[in-house]
């Protein structure tokens, strides 16, 4: 009877047994995005590639090879697959063995004895504690995994972005070297006509000053584009030391149009949202194993010695079986058992509320795209008709029908009229970036979980 009613309990144990939680059970995930490009390609693995830049493949595959942080992730993950193994043992009968060999005379070396033992032990995991212990740890792994691929993801975003910014500033400093040689041409015309007597010393001063001015911007720009050289290099995992990044103009990129695919289609392709996933069924095993604890330990062993002296030998075997089975803990089971329960609705919530943010960074990064797109547009007919503009201011100012303050005026606005462009672009491929990252970098990754 009592055997029956030990077996009925651990069926009842087994029944409670938590399993995997499905994400769309969790999350209720809308139709569409509502700011999506109808009609925009789906991005394939190597999702940079659609910027169409051979320097950007290959700084990334790169990093990919020889980044630091990247090479610690890999150490994780095989940190976590040792732990399957580990908790996998526990499921395998243990053998040990040994042997000796001594001598039973001073005087005579002839006389010895010889002996050795075989033993194997097995504990029978009749209540799950042990298969649950397993499946926490192969969740655990698939988690190690799926944060290595977010890891790698955020590094292919940062060096796209480092390596985009670093040729933004790079054609700043192109339009503030621009600017310095227009103000040198300008003074050159004031030059002239001071010496005719057709203006003071004031237009000479004050274009003076704008010269200074413009000189000044360079070496402040010659800086940022050092710095931003050093970061894509760390990136690379590589010394800074006489890196030189490639050189392109950022005029010339232009974001590729990007298909998101459907909001549900996050929860299967984000690595940070499975790698939540698969910390809530680690929370699911432990809940199980905290349930198995209140039972008994069943060990099986077996053993058999051999021992031997000159001229005979003696062979014993045991068998041997235990049960252990906690009486008082002092309510260590029960916390134990609150607690696992505790930790899997706090990782579904925070698997919730990461979904919800995950969401808002698709719904964010397709908005900034569409009217980043839209503001370069006006911000490169603004610099066109700037450029007109410091034209026409030239060639008044030399005739004398305008003043050096409105030519001062139409070159401040050429420059920064220039400076906005770069800058515009330089958002709308921050912006691909973005849109790439939160949908959880391309299509048809492999996927070795």
């Amino acid at each position: 009877m009592r055997r029956l009613l030990l077996l009925s309990i651990a069926l009842l144990i087994a029944s409670c047994a938590t399993a995997p939680r499905p994400a769309g059970d969790l999350v209720d995930a809308p139709a569409a995005y509502d700011n999506a490009e109808p009609g925009a390609p789906k991005p394939e693995a190597d999702w940079w590639r659609a910027f169409g830049d051979d320097h950007l493949d290959a700084l990334i595959r790169q990093a990919l090879a020889a980044n630091q942080d990247l090479a610690a992730g890999v150490a994780r993950v095989k940190q976590a697959r040792a732990a399957v193994r580990t908790a996998t043992a526990a499921l395998l009968p243990q053998a040990s063995g040994g042997a000796s060999a001594s001598s039973n005379s001073d005087n005579d070396l002839g006389r010895f004895s010889t002996s050795a033992r075989a033993d194997a032990s097995y504990q029978l995991d009749l209540f799950g504690e042990n298969r649950a212990n397993r499946r926490a740890a192969k969740a655990n792994y698939a988690g190690s995994a799926f944060d290595q691929d977010a890891l790698a993801l955020t590094i292919q975003t940062d060096v796209a972005a480092s390596y985009f910014r670093l040729n933004a500033l790079r054609s700043e400093l192109e339009v503030a070297k621009t600017n310095l040689g227009i103000s040198e041409r300008i003074y050159d015309i004031v030059r002239v006509r001071y010496k005719a007597g057709a203006v003071s010393g004031f237009d000479m001063a004050s274009q003076e000053t704008a010269i200074a001015n413009a000189r000044a911007r360079i070496p402040q720009l010659e800086q940022q584009v050092e710095s931003e050289e050093t970061a894509l290099a760390a990136l690379l995992g590589r010394a800074p030391q006489g890196y030189r990044g490639p050189n392109v103009d950022i005029l010339s990129l232009t974001p590729p149009r990007v298909d998101p695919g459907l909001p549900s289609d996050l929860l299967l392709r984000r690595p940070d949202l499975r790698a939540a996933e698969a910390a809530i069924a680690a929370a699911d095993a432990n809940v199980a194993a905290a349930r198995a604890a209140f039972f008994p330990q069943i060990d099986l062993s077996a053993g058999v010695s051999a021992a031997s002296l000159t001229g005979g030998m003696s062979v014993v075997g045991s068998l041997a079986g235990s049960l252990a089975q906690t009486i008082f803990s002092g309510g260590r089971l029960e916390g134990d058992l609150a607690g696992a329960k505790a930790r899997v609705e706090e990782r579904i919530a925070n698997y919730r509320q990461a979904t919800l943010n995950a969401l808002r960074d698709v719904e964010v990064a397709l908005t900034e795209l569409r009217t980043a797109e839209a503001r370069e547009t006006q911000l490169a007919l603004a610099r066109d008709a700037a450029d007109k503009s410091l034209a026409l201011a030239e060639i008044r100012y030399k005739s004398g029908a305008d003043d050096l303050t409105s030519l001062l005026n139409a070159q401040a606005t050429y420059f920064s009229a220039s400076d906005n462009l770069v800058q515009g672009r330089l958002d709308r491929l921050t912006a691909s970036i973005d849109l790439f990252a939160a949908i959880g970098g391309g299509w048809g990754a492999p996927d070795a979980r």
